[in-house]
């Protein structure tokens, strides 16, 4: 059987084996469910690589397609669920476990942006306070009624 290896999180320095299904060994049922499960994982590298890169990101776009690829990926998995066996059905978690690797990933990557974002919000607000102020009193102070 051929062995892929992915490495797709250096920064933990994580190896995931899997073997990939055989050709031969792919119920019909299930592959409907490889597929939503291969989109996921496109969207969810990209958004990643992204947020990574510090590129411009539209959350909108990228948010509908994780949710259109979660709805397929439910309904296909609803679907072979009725009609694959249970060994067929297992054979899916090395895939789901590299996506649930990406997925873990993509989290990380989405923290980092909104720690950079409430870091930056800190520092313009700072600014405009300062800049608004007389000297005499911070812009703060004159809200809580420290100041004249």
């Amino acid at each position: 059987m051929n062995m892929d290896v992915v490495n797709d999180n250096e920064e933990h320095g994580a190896v995931i084996e899997h073997a990939p299904l055989e050709a031969e060994q792919i119920e019909p049922a299930l592959e409907p469910v490889l597929f939503a499960i291969k989109r996921l994982e496109e969207v969810v590298e990209r958004e990643t690589q992204l947020l990574l890169d510090g590129e411009t990101i539209d959350l909108a776009e990228i948010n509908s397609h994780k949710s259109r690829g979660l709805r397929d990926f439910n309904k296909a998995m609803n679907k072979a669920a009725k009609t694959a066996g249970i060994p067929a059905l297992k054979s899916l978690q090395p895939m789901l476990d590299a996506l649930r690797q990406k997925l873990d990933r993509n989290c990380d990557a989405i923290k980092l942006h909104l720690r950079a974002v409430t870091e930056l919000t800190g520092l313009i607000r700072d600014a405009l306070e300062t800049q608004e102020a007389d000297g005499t009193y911070t812009a703060q102070q004159m809200r809580n009624g420290q100041g004249a």
